[in-house]
């Protein structure tokens, strides 16, 4: 007996809605709109989700709240204010917001300056005028920067805020690509340096000139401060013949 409390607040959850269980746990709740082999689409009262049976568990079929929306709004009058007012409460209630919304509206068609219909629907009163918030803030002087509504002043300084910030990263920026820049031109520098260095040493060598094959010839290098002119110094071969 002490369970029927919990047993009696669950009933509406557990009779008077589709219920789609995944494979992983998680249940949309609502009423199905459309099954196939492939997929389940169900309507959650603010949108129509769609899922593929591959990741469905299993599906329970019962009367939704949508159902019971439908039923009640093809019994009320067109011109039926108090009933369309009652069915918008009823329907915030059980979480179907865009049925709320729209039965909201329909009071609003036919009474545009009932309050309870313009709030619920996200208006304000300003200065004797119905409006949505954004026209309120507007009205009041506000000014919407970067996604916010604020002061001209809080505005200003926002702006000139993201102003300092960008120009300060800027300069970083800057900055960087010139320290970059700058090892670039030393490393490049370092390397032509050293290719100066190479090029003025092997100018200084004095290569001897090969005077036959392996085994004879010259074999050591002349000695410092000779010169080209050791070729000169070189004895000459002895002639074996005459003229010819």
């Amino acid at each position: 007996m002490r369970k029927a409390p919990l047993l009696l607040f669950l009933l509406p959850t557990l009779l008077f809605a589709d219920d789609v269980l995944l494979k992983g746990g998680a249940k949309f709740s609502g009423r199905i709109v459309e099954q196939t082999d492939t997929m389940v689409s169900i309507d959650i009262g603010d949108g129509v989700v769609g899922v593929a049976m591959s990741r469905v568990d299993r599906i329970v079929k019962a009367r939704s709240p949508l159902d019971d929306y439908d039923q009640k709004a093809a019994h009320l009058g067109p011109d039926d204010v108090k009933g369309w007012k009652a069915l918008g409460r009823w329907a915030a209630q059980e979480g179907l917001s865009a049925q709320s919304r729209t039965a909201y509206q329909k009071v609003l068609s036919l009474a545009t300056d009932d309050a309870e219909a313009r709030e619920a629907l996200g208006y304000v009163q300003f200065d004797g005028r119905w409006m949505t918030e954004e026209e309120s803030y507007g009205a009041r002087g506000f000014v919407k920067y970067d996604g916010e509504w604020m002061t001209p002043e809080q505005a200003q300084q926002a702006q000139q805020l993201a102003l300092a910030k960008q120009a300060q990263q800027e300069a970083y920026q800057a900055a960087k690509d010139q320290e970059i820049a700058q090892l670039q031109a030393d490393a490049q520098a370092a390397k032509a340096e050293k290719q100066a260095q190479w090029e003025q040493s092997t100018q200084s060598w004095d290569f001897p000139v090969s005077l036959g094959g392996w085994g004879y010839g010259v074999t050591a290098w002349p000695a410092t401060g000779t010169g080209s002119n050791w070729l000169q110094q070189w004895p000459a071969r002895p002639s074996t013949g005459g003229a010819r």
